[in-house]
């Protein structure tokens, strides 16, 4: 199996700058950031491109979501693909770069160190082992030399790759590629059929009516009890609306479906945060960008619960890192006050104050709810509530 370990690399060497930056003293935590990404991703090509490696590993083996960072290090460890060193490098690195994209501050002269010798140590060891011929797995003789303990009933934890299997499979890729095929058909057929009182309350939300969202989702999690996103829109809706009390209620009851849900985890920071608990509201706020890094509603309350807080540096610092789309939401600052003021217009076909509204609710429905724009002043524009 021939292979380029420039196409490995690729990912390295499109943070060559930040590399360079933090080798002379210019860098910061944002480099520490994108280096982190950047190795991991090696790896995960490393893991992909592997010829000993199951096929159905190596299909999965660049999705964080399929195989997390532990088990991609163990997996490289097991196969004796990464030199011990360099993987407990790796790991601080990791640890370093979350530190940093969800605590704020700014790097540590030890946090870039490990991010050079990080990338420079995976540079070297990608290109000392280019792959050229097909490779064997080793046979490891001690169950204590792997990370993964093969199984009771298995004699070896590895064995070799005979030559006459060194080629991929690709016949039965393309047969276990049609069956995942069909099964996605099948869902999506399934799934089409009758009527989706959540996906149609998303639909009726976006469009900003309100009320018959509220009822579309109350049947929602009538027609099922576990599902956690029906109370995630409802407890909008009521803190929206000013009724914190069945807001916090349908946080909880959301909230014990599912703990770790980013949404739900946000949607309870920013009603801690109307009720004047900055300081708890920040700490949830953490929480959620600790579950999915890429939610803007939560990283844009994290820096309003900082300055509500009076902890403006911080507040700065985190800014200073946060995603591009909440930036973007920063339009001035207010020179009376100096504090972030920029709010957002409510989604078109939401009611406005002083507009005609229903004088009643569809039978068995919920109350017709009016739109309350929310109070801006001293916090960062916050992204609508979107599905």
């Amino acid at each position: 199996m021939m292979h380029d370990p420039e196409n490995t690399l690729k990912p390295l060497r499109a943070v060559e700058g930040d590399v360079i930056a933090l080798r002379t003293g210019q860098g910061g935590a944002a480099g520490v950031v994108r280096i982190s990404r950047a190795a991991e991703t090696v790896l995960r090509r490393m893991l992909r491109d592997d010829p000993t490696v199951p096929v159905e590993l190596r299909l999965r083996a660049l999705s964080p979501d399929d195989v997390s960072t532990g088990e991609l290090l163990a997996e490289l460890r097991r196969r004796d693909r990464l030199p011990m060193e360099l993987a407990a490098n790796f790991h601080e690195l990791s640890a370093a770069a979350s530190r940093l994209a969800t605590q704020g501050g700014d790097a540590a002269p030890r946090d870039v160190e490990v991010a050079v010798r990080a990338a420079d140590g995976l540079e070297r060891h990608v290109l000392s082992h280019p792959f050229d011929t097909p490779l064997q797995d080793p046979v490891l003789t001690q169950q204590e030399d792997t990370l993964i303990p093969p199984p009771a009933d298995h004699p070896d934890a590895v064995h070799a790759v005979p030559a006459s299997r060194r080629t991929p499979p690709w016949p039965l890729v393309g047969v276990a590629a049609a069956v995942l095929a069909a099964i996605l058909l099948a869902i999506v057929l399934l799934r089409g059929r009758g009527p989706d009182p959540l996906r149609e309350g998303e639909g009726a939300y976006s469009r900003g009516d309100t009320v018959n969202a509220f009822r579309l989702f109350t049947e929602a999690a009538r027609k099922d009890p576990k599902a956690a996103a029906p109370h995630y829109y409802m407890a909008q809706i009521y803190r929206v609306k000013g009724r914190p009390q069945e807001a916090a209620r349908e946080l909880r009851e959301g909230l014990a479906l599912a703990p770790d849900d980013p949404r739900l985890n946000t949607e309870l920071g920013y009603l801690m945060l109307d009720q004047g608990r900055a300081p708890q509201a920040a700490e949830r706020f953490r929480g959620a960008i600790l579950l999915d890094s890429t939610n803007a509603r939560a990283w844009a309350g994290l820096v309003s619960a900082l300055r509500r807080a009076g902890r403006a540096d911080q507040a700065e610092r985190i800014l200073a890192r946060a995603p591009v789309e909440v930036r973007s939401l920063i339009t001035s600052v207010r020179a009376d006050t100096g504090v972030y003021a920029a709010p957002v217009a409510p989604a078109p076909g939401i009611a406005q104050p002083g507009a005609a509204q229903p004088a009643t609710a569809a039978p068995g429905g919920p109350p017709p709810f009016v739109y309350t724009p929310p109070d801006t002043t001293g916090t960062v524009a916050v992204p609508p509530p979107t599905p």
